[in-house]
């Protein structure tokens, strides 16, 4: 498996954390050509803040700074270069530990269904996913999750804030993490917009392209 044909939620967190997979995958690749074969090269979660970084240690296990490595390759057993060995990696079991690292993390960021009240709502539902969706949370504003941290520098501080995306998964939580992050009062909605329509609660109809939400 490529990173062509990785989980739309992995492409999306490694471009909310790095531009675009395009330019984590430069990174990484120069990364690993500067280790010149020694040690581990590592692309790591950070669970204080939500965010990934890329690395190199020297035991695949444990990150230096306490992060908690999602992919580990062992440059010493690897004779290819570092754009060569990208094309290898297998991203489910990646995919598998960035869902692992982010739901144990994000759990004490939880907000239930009655704690949206009178808080500021966003959708952060991946930009094609809200695309084909006809409705969302009344009060909401959809902002791409992709470029959280250039939205986030203009949500007002001391507010409580609610993000949801589609099921309540990382999307959600690792947006709620990186405004938390960046000192704001952000939770995630147990469950997303799908628990909230089971639940039987209120949408409303998508604003049409132009259309102030």
């Amino acid at each position: 498996m490529t990173d062509l044909t990785m989980e739309p939620a992995m492409a999306l967190a490694l471009s909310a954390n790095f531009g675009s997979v395009a330019r984590w995958r430069e990174q990484f690749a120069a990364m690993v050509d500067q280790a010149h074969g020694t040690g581990w090269a590592l692309l790591k979660f950070q669970p204080a803040h939500g965010t990934l970084h890329n690395g190199c240690a020297d035991a695949p296990g444990v990150a230096p700074d306490g992060a908690v490595p999602l992919l580990a390759l062992d440059l010493q057993t690897q004779a290819a270069a570092g754009e060569a060995l990208i094309h290898g990696i297998d991203w489910a079991p990646v995919y598998q530990r960035y869902q692992t690292a982010v739901h144990a993390a994000s759990e004490p960021f939880a907000a239930t269904q009655d704690d949206v009240g009178t808080a500021l709502v966003f959708d952060v539902r991946r930009a094609g996913v809200y695309a084909q969706a006809p409705s969302m949370i009344p009060r909401a504003h959809w902002c791409d999750p992709a470029t959280v941290d250039q939205w986030s520098a203009e949500l007002p501080k001391g507010r409580d804030i609610v993000v949801y995306c589609v099921y309540g998964h990382e999307v959600g939580r690792a947006t709620a993490m990186r405004l938390r992050a960046a000192g704001l009062q952000a939770r995630y909605l147990q469950g997303g917009i799908d628990g909230w329509l089971a639940a039987g609660r209120a949408v409303v109809p998508k604003p049409t392209p132009g259309e102030a939400t």
